[in-house]
């Protein structure tokens, strides 16, 4: 019984070979990304709402790796996307970028430009990753840290008051979005701002600021009536 337990070991064993087992080898990515109710996947950007009058400005726009990094700087080339409005080179421009050797995240510094059209409309502009990135993009989905990655962001270019990115956020404090609600803060307190990264101790400041204002305002010329009919109030 023993000699033949191992016979059977002997055609087992010579009766076996070597499988290749398939793995993923992907080339390495970059994905834009928001962090956990921090960042938004979608800009809303105005000059209307800069402190100084600009002709141009940069909006950085956060992007990591998917994949290793690498001891040498990779390209990454962004083209406009199906459904944008903005025009490359007249209303914004794709500067080239690497990112560095080593590096996991970069900001891709997007340059808008402020031209007469944007004082009537407001452009749309859809940017993903070119084919001709040494980069390729990056899969989409969630980290554990629940960050999210994904292939395309969309931005708004105007010269108007539009909502910012933020507005949701402080909405608790200022009230729904109007531009009547807005130009009303802005003479009030010199501020184009309003976010968190403010700290919530000064919106609190500013809320009993634009309080008082309002009082004043109201007993020498009534409600103040924003664009949507609604009575403004902080």
């Amino acid at each position: 019984m023993k000699y033949l337990s191992i016979l059977f070991l002997v055609i087992f064993a010579l009766g076996c070979k070597k499988v290749d087992v398939p793995t993923f080898d992907s080339a390495d990515g970059i994905s834009f990304y928001t962090d956990y109710f921090t960042d938004p996947d979608s800009i809303n950007y105005s000059f209307a709402l800069q402190p100084l009058a600009k002709d141009r400005d940069t909006i950085f726009l956060r992007m990591r790796l998917v994949g290793k990094p690498s001891n040498v700087a990779r390209s990454i080339k962004l083209k406009a996307l199906q459904g944008s409005t903005a025009r490359l080179n007249t209303d914004y421009l794709l500067p080239e970028v690497k990112l560095p050797a080593n590096q996991l995240f970069i900001r891709y510094p997007l340059v808008v430009l402020n031209t007469p059209e944007l004082n009537t409309q407001t452009l749309n502009l859809i940017l993903g990753v070119d084919q001709g990135s040494e980069l390729v993009a990056g899969a989409p989905g969630i980290a554990t840290n629940s960050s999210k990655n994904f292939n395309q962001i969309k931005i708004k270019i105007t010269n108007q008051l539009i909502e910012p990115d933020y507005w949701e956020s402080v909405s608790f404090l200022f009230g729904s979005f109007s531009v009547v609600r807005f130009q009303f803060m802005v003479k009030v307190t010199g501020l184009t701002n309003f976010d968190q990264k403010n700290g919530l101790g000064e919106l609190f400041r500013i809320q009993v600021q634009l309080n008082k204002a309002l009082s004043d305002y109201v007993q020498l010329n009534g409600p103040l009536i924003d664009e949507y009919g609604n009575q403004i109030n902080f």
